[in-house]
């Protein structure tokens, strides 16, 4: 499933993220790896991985109109901004986002404003 790949992306990141600071904090010689942190390019394939899987994540929730929300991902920080219809979409937004693999914070700033305005 290709779901299951980009979750696995996400968690080999946060796992490699984990290892190099674990590693920074144990070294005492100040020998540092360029290969041991993860190029600007892998952070900003996995930040697309992880947007990817919450919008998936909101557009297939019940009861949530997504056609106006924009989701941002850094690291596992999400930011969801925009409009919903309903006020109860909200919440349902934060909690579909936070029950996503490899989501640690979820900023909510949706506002609600009725559909045609």
């Amino acid at each position: 499933m290709k779901g299951n790949k980009g979750v696995r992306y996400v968690l080999l990141l946060a796992v490699a993220l984990a290892a190099a600071s674990v590693q920074a904090q144990g070294s005492d010689t100040g020998d540092f790896s360029a290969s041991s942190a993860p190029s600007a390019k892998e952070v900003r394939a996995a930040n697309r991985i992880l947007r990817k899987a919450v919008l998936r994540t909101l557009s297939r929730t019940r009861g949530l109109n997504v056609d106006r929300v924009v989701v941002v991902a850094k690291g596992g920080s999400i930011l969801l901004e925009g409009y919903v219809p309903e006020s109860n979409q909200i919440d349902l937004a934060t909690s579909a986002a936070q029950a996503v693999p490899g989501v640690t914070m979820v900023t909510n700033r949706l506002i609600v404003r009725a559909e045609g305005l």
